[in-house]
């Protein structure tokens, strides 16, 4: 049995926590830079704005709507809260995005001797008392089956258990596009065997899908009937690159604040690496001009690393031979390339290099405990 538990409206529900005065109210939160809408309150969706809507053309369509500006880190901040729930909850936990994860829940309604659909209302309380985010949970015996739960569940009661009996019955007309992983060729071509519903796919036998569909196909068919065969995986692979990029607001050729940028996404790139016990051989700096026109360079480090203290002169070396200060730039980024497990760098005659990692330890808890930017490094060359 596989529990799918997705945030509702996640990005406006985190904004609704701190400013409770909202609710109620047709609320979006835009992209980077305030380009689009990507997360819409249910007064939002009803008053009609469609998501990634422009904000130019939501604002003169919509304008009674409130519109604010995404704050990633406070939207990961609370993601994590929510996360240390749903490990709390399972020991199998695979999170599938910053909103949403799989939980194996196999013999949970013998272990706390519940109905699957008490478990499910169980986690959508716990999760909405303890964090305030609502959460709909959907229990089934596959995740295909799991997205459609809780897809049904945000529609009803914020809980839903699908078991395998009722599966013809409940999504007897449940259409193939809202099906999880039905992109638009995959609908077309099922439509044109003349299956447009879940109850039609069910109809027809495993060995036509093996055929027509392959692999995918396979998955799918078996997947609806109740097959898990894409087990829950909560092992976490460590990433081959850490990149991090953003536009900014208002374009700018402001050197200090070009600066500030470049050093805040080594900041947080260099977290990741941290948090995987990873470090670079390669970092990379990138400026791309209002223009589109990108100015990218690499150097190698003399020594792996994963700390600041470190890679901000090497960031900021490689930044000052890029600047122009005719140019006027719309966004930044950093990379960090040719990583590898700290446990096999090769080791220093010097014993400052462990103190500099400890120190970066202690940041990196500093900034867990009282939040993001609480406490960095400052601009080691001008």
């Amino acid at each position: 049995m596989i529990a799918l538990a997705d945030c509702n409206n996640f990005f406006v529900s985190c904004e609704l926590l701190r400013r409770p005065d909202l609710k109620g109210k047709a609320v979006c939160v835009l992209s980077n830079c305030d380009g689009c809408v990507i997360s819409r309150s249910n007064e939002a969706k009803q008053m009609g704005i469609p998501m990634g809507m422009p904000l130019f053309m939501a604002k003169k369509e919509f304008p009674q709507a409130i519109y604010l500006s995404s704050d990633m880190s406070f939207y990961i901040e609370i993601s994590k809260r929510v996360r240390k729930l749903f490990n709390s909850f399972s020991p199998s936990v695979e999170v599938y995005s910053i909103d949403e994860a799989f939980m194996d829940v196999t013999d949970f309604d013998k272990l706390y001797d519940l109905s699957f659909e008490e478990i499910a209302k169980q986690l959508h309380e716990r999760i909405f008392e303890e964090v305030g985010v609502p959460v709909s949970v959907g229990i089934a015996n596959s995740k295909i089956l799991c997205k459609i739960a809780t897809d049904i569940a945000k529609k009803e009661s914020f809980y839903k258990f699908l078991p395998k009996e009722n599966i013809e019955t409940v999504l007897k007309n449940y259409p193939i596009e809202k099906i999880w992983g039905v992109g638009k060729n995959t609908s077309k071509k099922l439509r044109s065997f003349g299956l447009f519903t879940v109850s039609d796919i069910l109809n027809k036998n495993v060995e036509f899908f093996k055929f027509h569909f392959g692999k995918k196909g396979l998955e799918l068919r078996l997947g609806l009937e109740g097959y898990d065969t894409i087990p829950v995986n909560s092992y976490e692979e460590k990433p081959k690159s850490v990149q991090k990029t953003s536009s900014f607001k208002n374009f700018t050729n402001n050197k200090e604040f070009l600066k500030e940028e470049i050093l805040s996404h080594l900041h947080h790139a260099c977290k990741k690496l941290r948090r995987y016990n990873l470090s670079a051989e390669i970092i990379s700096v990138m400026l791309r001009t209002k223009d589109f026109k990108v100015f990218y360079n690499s150097k190698v480090l003399e020594n792996r690393s994963n700390s600041e203290y470190f890679l901000n002169k090497k960031a900021i070396e490689i930044f000052n031979e890029m600047y122009n200060p005719n140019e006027i730039y719309r966004s930044s980024g950093v990379g960090l390339f040719k990583l590898q497990d700290m446990e096999i760098k090769q080791l220093s005659l010097f014993k400052e290099n462990e103190k500099i990692e400890k120190i970066s330890g202690i940041i990196d808890k500093l900034e867990n405990k009282y939040g993001k930017n609480s406490i960095h490094l400052g601009i080691l060359e001008k």
